[in-house]
């Protein structure tokens, strides 16, 4: 009988393992579940939690944007990536300039800004990443930001249009408009 005891000790033990194992896994899957269908069951809940993920993750795209990484191979991911490259601001002294009455006003500044340009290899298509003031956008070629159609992406520029002119944003951060009747007149 002793020859057998430890053998029956072990069998035992391997069982009440196996039986603790098997509940911790049922229980966490319970808890999944309930919290799944308590998000589900308030469409304010699940809204939310969606809208504080979507807000994480513009806070890591801005983060991301932030560092000073220059472009080619992306330490994250590992793919070839373009950023804009700021140029240092240098300081010129004011002018004064005197309007007269028939004189346009200036135009008002222009708040898109190119943050990178990004090749998706799914897709074989390029993507850009603009900011808006403090929001930054994933965009492709179709669709529209701030009213302006983006009509062109490749790796060195970003082309946008709407009714009176063409917005042009270069990787190396140069922006450039050209009015649309003054380049068909051309």
């Amino acid at each position: 009988m002793n020859k057998y005891t430890t053998m029956i000790a072990a069998s035992v033990l391997a069982v009440i393992t196996a039986g603790g194992l098997t509940l911790r896994v049922y229980l966490q899957k319970r808890h999944f579940d309930r919290t799944v269908n308590e998000a589900l069951k308030t469409s304010e809940g699940y809204d939310q939690r969606f809208i504080d993920m979507v807000n994480r993750l513009e806070n890591e795209l801005a983060l991301r944007a932030s560092f000073g990484y220059s472009g080619q191979k992306d330490p994250l991911t590992g793919k070839e990536r373009l950023v804009v490259q700021s140029r240092p601001q240098q300081r010129r002294p004011a002018a004064v300039k005197v309007t007269q009455k028939n004189e346009p006003a200036p135009p008002a500044v222009d708040s898109v800004k190119l943050t990178a340009i990004i090749f998706d290899d799914v897709k074989k298509s390029y993507a850009a990443i603009m900011m808006v003031g403090e929001r930054s956008f994933a965009v492709e070629s179709g669709d529209y930001v701030v009213g302006r159609l983006v009509t062109t992406i490749t790796g060195e520029r970003v082309v946008m249009e709407d009714d009176d002119a063409y917005f042009i944003y270069e990787i190396t951060g140069t922006k450039t408009r050209r009015d649309k009747f003054k380049a068909s007149a051309e």
